[in-house]
């Protein structure tokens, strides 16, 4: 963490939820990529301490179609009842002068957890424009095979081909405020 503390002096910093998001990607019908998220985000960066631990409750996933959405919370996917979470806990963050970084921690999605790596980058840390906090953004993104946190549902297109694709997209763009 040492790049984070030259970046950002040492401290917590708490995620901003209203300037932050957490998104997911995946190919559905084999013809295009679904993009969803979540409307809750908890996310505190401890420099000090060196790490990074990010969560988003499985219920605050916003889908627009509620048929759609109670089947993805429903024992056939997410399993919202049982694993109400998902969370990340960064270990290893580091980055270089162009500010890209790396990221590395232990994701847990469905009662499984998985050493995942990250890249993406971080911005320059300075007061808000409607508030006199610093603040710092961070993005960081990962692929991550479904499989490996126990979510294997599948069914065959008439035409052949997977309905949903086995590789998830990732994606947390958060905003960080100085506490």
């Amino acid at each position: 963490m040492t790049f984070l503390c030259d970046h950002l002096g040492g401290g917590i910093w708490r995620a901003d939820p209203p300037f932050s998001s957490v998104t997911f990607n995946v190919r559905h019908l084999g013809a295009r990529d679904y993009r969803a998220g979540f409307r809750e985000i908890d996310a505190t960066l401890d420099v000090a301490a060196g790490t990074l631990v990010a969560s988003v409750p499985v219920a605050s996933l916003d889908l627009n179609n509620p048929v759609i959405r109670e089947r993805m919370l429903s024992a056939e996917f997410l399993d919202a009842a049982r694993f109400p979470e998902v969370r990340w806990v960064v270990s290893e963050i580091d980055g270089d002068a162009g500010r890209t970084l790396a990221a590395t921690g232990e994701l847990s999605i469905h009662g499984q957890t998985q050493t995942v790596a990250a890249s993406g980058r971080i911005g320059l840390p300075g007061p808000g424009l409607l508030s006199p906090e610093n603040r710092v953004g961070i993005e960081l993104a990962a692929t991550v095979d479904r499989r490996d946190f126990g979510l294997d549902w599948q069914e065959e297109l008439p035409g052949g081909g997977d309905t949903l694709g086995w590789d998830v997209t990732l994606e947390a763009l958060l905003e960080f405020v100085e506490q």
